[in-house]
């Protein structure tokens, strides 16, 4: 198993839309080395220093994992910034807890403390060890302040989809220029040729090109069954993911639209393709009506797009997470209270103090645009999909408006998909994205059909 990155580390603090298990990467990266040494105990918090650690941070970060493996969830919670708090209900880190380590049987102990640091902040990652394997938990540190958590199980191998045909395409690394610095890139081509190429946008935190979360990559999917069915596909890895460039620091184009632009000006460099259109996911998808005004010639396709304004969205999120299991408790109330606070200073136009992660800057970016009549004022076509199981984005909240904007052949609900658009059962909760699957084959087909129409 690799070792946690500090695209792991600082995803929650760095989350955005998104707080818990939202749109982002199982990332890579370089800044941690692998621990070659592992001692594995049976007394509980017994721990083994791989590396140095400030003595009081690493009390915390051992003293947080070994709370929710005593199911103290309500006292790991409050050992959280007041910002994380903000945005992971006690419910939430519950639920996320529960869901990662049901399938590894008894806790056995903390094994090892590792420390790296990225962006500034102190990251350690603390593994934890079961009778069926060791949960890595990187835990981000500000000072003396839980600015991150992170829980990473062993990665499970990815499986192509049974629609991608990997004899009709081929794929070619390229880098992407930004000003904090190269985004590496794939362009898959189909081994005929196209005349129809995407941009692949994901959607918020610092995802991979693959927009990888757990054994899942859901814009490989994409890429690899628009090209199984002639369509070129360009996918690249966003800039807080390949750069030492935070979230909380950067406005809705250094964020989003900048390097969306350019990987559309690089796709029609690289290839012959007389059309080109957008494909963005959750933020991605917010921000692709503007991608595509800016950009002045390519279409937009929209997958589980807000269409209400983004303070509107974490609110509801925080609110589903709390009620899954039937009960909010006092500590969940206050967070959610806490949520909508942040929620009606934006809307009031406060902006100066960021919220959810995002910038003052970003707040200041998109407090004019409406996405729904940005789509409606494009000379170009727009096209939105929806999951009926996605939380995150809401079929009955956000989707309506993109269904009366839009006429009925450039929409498409699928009553089984969640929001990476993989198909599920039951109640829908973040566990699932850490199953493996596979965007459905009917988004391929339904977007395939339309690019090439």
């Amino acid at each position: 198993m690799r070792p946690p990155t500090r695209r792991d580390a600082l995803r929650l603090a760095a989350g955005g839309l998104v707080a818990l298990a939202g749109c982002s990467s199982n990332d890579g990266g370089d800044t941690t080395t692998e621990t070659t040494e592992q001692t594995t105990t049976t007394e509980r918090a017994t721990t083994t220093q791989t590396t140095t650690a400030p003595d009081a941070q690493r009390e915390t970060a051992v003293r947080i994992v070994t709370l929710l493996a005593d199911g103290d969830y309500e006292t790991a919670h409050g050992l959280l910034a007041p910002s994380v708090r903000e945005q992971l209900s006690v419910s939430g880190l519950r639920q996320a807890w529960e869901q990662t380590t049901g399938e590894y049987g008894r806790f056995s102990g903390v094994s090892g403390v590792e420390r790296t640091t990225a962006q500034g902040y102190d990251v350690l990652v603390v593994r934890a060890t079961f009778e069926a394997g060791v949960l890595s938990v990187p835990v981000t540190f500000d000072g003396g302040s839980v600015v991150g958590l992170r829980f990473v199980p062993p990665e499970s191998a990815y499986s192509p989809p049974a629609y991608a045909d990997q004899s009709a395409f081929s794929e070619t690394d390229l880098a992407l220029s930004s000003p904090a610095c190269e985004l590496g890139a794939t362009l898959t081509t189909p081994a005929d040729g196209a005349d129809v190429g995407v941009v692949l946008v994901h959607g918020s935190g610092p995802n991979d090109r693959d927009e990888t979360i757990g054994p899942n990559k859901p814009l490989k999917d994409l890429a690899w069954g628009l090209a199984s069915e002639g369509v070129a596909a360009l996918r690249y890895d966003k800039r807080t993911y390949a750069c030492d460039a935070a979230t909380s620091e950067l406005g809705f184009g250094a964020l989003v639209t900048d390097d969306a632009l350019t990987a559309l000006s690089r796709l029609r460099s690289e290839t012959d393709v007389s059309e080109t259109a957008v494909v963005g996911h959750s933020l991605g998808a917010y921000a692709a009506p503007r991608i595509a005004e800016l950009d002045g010639d390519a279409s937009a396709f929209l997958l589980a797009a807000p269409s209400r304004p983004l303070y509107a969205i974490v609110p509801d999120q925080v609110r589903y997470l709390a009620n899954l299991d039937g009960s909010v408790t006092d500590a969940e109330r206050a967070q959610i209270d806490a949520v909508e606070s942040t929620a009606d200073r934006l809307a009031a136009g406060n902006y100066e103090q960021g919220g959810f992660a995002w910038s003052a800057s970003f707040w200041r970016d998109v407090a004019g645009y409406d996405p729904v009549a940005a789509a409606t004022e494009l000379d170009a076509a727009v096209y939105a999909l929806q999951g009926g199981r996605d939380y995150q984005v809401s079929p009955t909240e956000d989707f309506p408006a993109w269904q009366e904007a839009l006429s009925n052949d450039r929409t498409r609900l699928y009553d089984d998909l969640n929001h990476l658009f993989m198909p599920g059962e039951g109640q829908p909760n973040p566990s699932e994205y850490f199953r493996p699957g596979n965007v459905a084959e009917s988004v391929i087909a339904d977007l395939a059909g339309w690019l090439t129409a």
